[in-house]
């Protein structure tokens, strides 16, 4: 008995294993890992931009990546830092500092030491040497214990007791689907909390260092750095326009899929197995599936909820892939077909968006786009509930800036939420300014409703018979 169920559950899987491969799109491999000398590039030219502002010279720039998880998940790298680096891995810190003839002089990574035990659990890390040194592009790979010895010397007084301007990240650090408000508002209320009382991991590497160094200068390296990582190279926007691709094919996948009587959960979990079949990282930020009145809801991450006829339902979901976000969301009927009042409203909010994306070009602002949208939803009796616009890149919301520029990647989602009637409507796509305009780089997902009507006719993963006992 015990053996015939075996091979039954054999048999199983490697039906749902075909069924599933059989349905998946096939899409381009992603593309390669970005090269060492880009990240080594962007450390000199941070190093160039602090030189103007400090013309004798005299900083250091520290940076540190977040320790290890507490639990057993995906490590994710700080923004920043991997920004700098290029390496996701727990524990490091790099150093940075002029040279001679306004050239950079200091660019070093720190890393723990190799670690036997740590190894056969996790896997080989980088470790202090010429051989690491190499594989990242920095020009000194040395020990992160000896951060602290490191910065006395880098940091000594001068005959005239001046000490060199420390540069580092003094606001607490995001998340990728988190935004810096957000991350300083909390940050703020556990140092608020006479139970808790803890600043940002941030705010006490600045404390530690000030008593350390008496009379030292600490300054934030975020402004400049936003203003870097708004621009984005060529293999930057390769990444992203890949990462959108998935995000709009994982949707897409679960369109087809949704009925009546499904779990918000179920429609989730289609658009997941296609970002991991497609290689795609953790996710930019969790799943919004709402249907009904959750659509209304605008960060609705419960997906608890089980699909009825009539229901309208907005699918927020995106991956990340090599660290770099996507952001896209769809609106569509769980019966696959609009009734007159919902077909109304995405056709309404699909003839915005596409109004918006238009003026998307170099030289628009994101505040005018904005306007523009209010003005549109007031137009058509609706109200304005979000902005419709922000950037993307290593965060799902990177740091922004207003005036666009050829190269800045942002997205475009005007939403209108109908809360007495139940439903509410969000169409978004990630958006690429070019030279001359624009290119959507999630465009293969429909977002009218009559492309829609026709996408969801199709058969998707879930009208094989996987998980339904039969």
């Amino acid at each position: 008995m015990l053996r015939t169920r075996a091979v039954w559950l054999l048999l199983s899987t490697v039906g749902i294993t075909t069924a599933l491969a059989a349905q998946a799109p096939k899409l381009p491999a992603p593309p390669a890992p970005l090269p060492a000398t880009e990240f080594a590039e962007r450390r000199a030219a941070l190093v160039r931009e602090l030189q103007k502002a400090e013309p004798g010279g005299k900083f250091v720039v520290l940076v540190r990546g977040n320790a290890g998880a507490t639990d057993m998940g995906a490590f994710v790298q700080d923004q920043d830092f991997l920004y700098l680096s290029g390496v996701a891995e727990p524990g490091l810190a790099l150093l940075l500092g002029p040279g001679a003839n306004n050239g950079q002089g200091l660019d070093e990574l720190l890393v723990p030491p190799h670690s036997r035990f740590a190894a056969t659990w996790d896997g080989d890390f980088l470790a202090p040497g010429e051989q690491s040194a190499k594989a990242t592009g920095f020009a000194v790979c040395g020990n992160v214990r000896s951060l602290e010895e490191r910065l006395a010397a880098l940091l000594g007084a001068d005959q005239d007791g001046k000490r060199p301007v420390l540069y580092t990240l003094v606001e607490a650090a995001p998340r990728i689907g988190s935004t810096p408000g957000k991350a300083n508002g909390v940050a703020a209320d556990m140092a608020n909390d006479k139970f808790d009382g803890r600043t940002s991991r941030e705010q006490a590497l600045v404390a530690r260092c000030k008593a350390l160094y008496p009379g030292l200068e600490v300054k934030g390296l975020e402004g400049l750095l936003g203003t870097m990582r708004a621009h984005k190279s060529p293999g930057e926007i390769e990444l992203l326009r890949n990462s959108a691709r998935i995000a709009a094919e994982g949707i897409a996948e679960s369109m087809k899929g949704t009925r009546p009587g499904l779990y918000e959960f179920q429609v989730a979990a289609v658009a997941r197995y296609v970002f991991s079949l497609r290689g795609a990282g953790p996710d930019a930020y969790a799943a919004i599936v709402g249907g009904g009145p959750n659509g209304c809801v605008l960060h609705y991450m419960k997906c608890t909820r089980q699909l009825l006829q009539d229901d309208l339902i907005v699918m927020d979901y995106a991956p990340t892939l090599q660290g770099y976000a996507s952001d896209v969301t769809r609106t569509f009927p769980a019966s696959g077909k609009f009734s007159p009042a919902q077909r109304k409203l995405v056709q309404d909010v699909y003839e915005i968006q596409q109004a918006l994306i238009a003026d998307v070009k170099p030289g628009a602002r994101l505040s005018e786009l904005g306007r523009k949208c209010q003005e549109m939803l007031k137009e058509r009796g609706y109200r304005s509930d979000h902005g419709p616009c922000h950037h993307v890149g290593l965060a799902v919301h990177d740091p922004s800036i207003d005036e666009l520029a050829a190269g800045m990647v942002i997205t475009v989602e005007p939403g209108a939420y109908l809360r007495d009637q139940g439903m509410g409507c969000r169409i978004e796509d990630t958006v690429l300014v070019t030279a001359k305009g624009q290119e959507v780089l999630s465009w293969n997902v429909p977002s009218a409703p009559d492309a829609i009507e026709a996408l969801m006719r199709g058969k998707g993963v879930l009208d094989s018979k996987v998980g339904t006992g039969k």
